[in-house]
């Protein structure tokens, strides 16, 4: 494909073409400088007169789109999206931020080898990544994950970029797919037929893998019955290459459900959390087990523990020390958070806010006696009484959530003032981590559960492990019950 610009040259009076970064198949990435702030960015070009498939804008129109609703500090920024035309042609243009550093296939080139603990810790980042991706409505799916669209900048951080295969699973649903797209090697065979599913980027992720382990395209590796034979091309842990095996089997049903079940079970030794509760049965069923007492339905367990725990049954290990009780099952999650007590950050918030509203009371009496001056001081009661009421929360409240197959609960209780909430499992989205308000500077953060609209907030006076703790806990639970709906 011949260049579109030259160096040197200025598009939309702004973008100032520096270098060429890359071609695909559907456009031209260079590098370019901002005029305006002076920024480096990546602007991707499509040219009109040079397509010879009308699939291509469409998949160009459809990345810009899909571009514009992420936002996740692994994916580089979307910026602007325009069209220039001219007396001969119309350019079509994605600006982005620009990602430093080298693909993971240029590593390799250079000479890199990772260790097993580097190719896992960069599983690690991809699937987070995937997590992000999968977990939007609708779900976004890459369908183009491979070495050459994984950059590793300088401090080892991994960057997904090039999404001009991205699909939305409802949009396939409706009209259904019909244009191939993705790399040779790294696409399953569902892909091949022009189907995609959140479990394609995972057998993507896997065929990646193994380049990096082995420096060699997944095509040239031996097959057996349709599926990578890798066995013999690396040296790596039993536990790794189970997991690995999974993730690149042929048929979609065979690998994990998705990429938070894939990252759990990788994080676990063993493996853990790596087989849902129907291929447990189906393995006791193979071995012809079949448990009709006490003592033989206990050693059924044990078997079946043997190969997996149900992945809907895992719980992440309880930070040392905490008083949170939790209760997980395949059908609920209950969570009881006990009142934190007059420690740590909430007594000392709550201490400010007396000493807050005691120098309020002396300011106000003195200032009533001026009159109309002592309207100023309402402000200050307004930031006084909202410091008492989260102080009195961190220290005093308790908290007890709830989240079963059909509906969640959530009970704040406050020195006996109570507070429920009720809704539908269905419209709950993720627990994030946002910051409520600093003390001493610092900014303390509290969990924050996505219903629709809606913001349900709690947990600001635990400690830091327990809120990372209950937010994998939560999030994990959530997953599993959309995989089942």
């Amino acid at each position: 494909m011949s260049e579109l610009h030259q160096y040197g040259e200025i598009v939309r009076s702004r973008y100032q073409i520096v270098n060429v970064l890359g071609e695909g198949g559907i456009g031209i990435t260079y590098g370019a400088q901002d005029l305006q702030t002076g920024d480096r960015v990546a602007l991707k070009a499509l040219s009109f007169r040079r397509m010879h498939d009308w699939k291509i804008l469409e998949l160009f129109e459809r990345e810009a789109k899909v571009l514009a609703q992420l936002n996740h500090p692994a994916i580089a920024s979307y910026l602007d999206y325009f069209q220039i035309d001219t007396e001969s042609d119309r350019g079509f243009y994605i600006v982005q931020e620009l990602v430093e550093g080298r693909s993971l296939f240029q590593a390799i080139a250079d000479g890199w080898h990772g260790s097993e603990k580097d190719v896992q810790a960069i599983a690690v980042q991809v699937l987070e990544i995937l997590i992000y991706l999968h977990e939007l409505k609708p779900p976004v799916i890459h369908r183009d994950i491979k070495p050459q669209n994984l950059i590793m900048q300088t401090d080892g951080k991994i960057m997904l970029v090039d999404f001009g295969a991205v699909q939305d699973t409802y949009r396939n649903t409706q009209i259904g797919g019909s244009t191939v797209v993705g790399t040779y090697g790294y696409m399953p065979p569902e892909q091949f037929r022009g189907k995609a599913v959140p479990a394609t980027d995972l057998y993507a992720l896997g065929a990646t893998i193994l380049f990096l382990l082995t420096g060699r395209s997944p095509a040239d590796l031996p097959e057996q019955k349709l599926k990578i034979n890798f066995r013999g091309s690396v040296n790596i842990s039993e536990h790794f290459a189970k997991w690995l095996d999974r993730m690149i089997e042929p048929a979609i049903e065979d690998r994990f459900n998705n990429a938070r079940q894939a990252l759990n079970s990788l994080q676990t030794q063993g493996q853990d959390a790596a087989y849902s509760d129907e291929e447990i049965q189906r393995i006791l069923k193979q071995a012809n087990y079949q448990p009709a007492t006490r003592t033989s339905y206990n050693l059924a367990n044990t078997l079946a523990s043997n190969y997996a725990r149900p992945a809907a049954a895992y719980q992440y290990p309880k930070p040392l020390g905490s008083r949170i009780n939790l209760q997980k099952t395949e059908d609920l999650l209950k969570i009881d958070i006990p009142a934190a007590g007059v420690t740590g950050e909430g007594a000392g918030l709550l201490f400010f806010s007396l000493f807050w509203n005691g120098f309020l009371i002396v300011w106000t009496s003195m200032a009533l006696k001026a009159g109309i001056f002592a309207l100023f001081s309402i402000p200050f009661w307004v930031i006084g009484v909202g410091l008492t009421y989260v102080g009195l929360t961190v220290v005093f409240g308790k908290i007890s959530l709830m989240i079963g197959d059909r509906t969640f609960t959530i009970d704040w209780d406050i020195l006996g003032v109570k507070r429920h909430v009720q809704g539908r499992t269905q419209d709950l989205r993720q627990v994030e981590m946002k910051s409520s308000y600093e003390v001493n500077g610092q900014p303390v953060m509290q969990l924050c559960l996505q219903q629709g609209i809606y913001a349900h907030k709690f947990g600001s006076g635990l400690t830091r492990p327990e809120k990372d703790w209950l937010l994998q806990e939560i999030n994990d639970f959530l997953n599993l019950w959309r995989s089942r709906h």
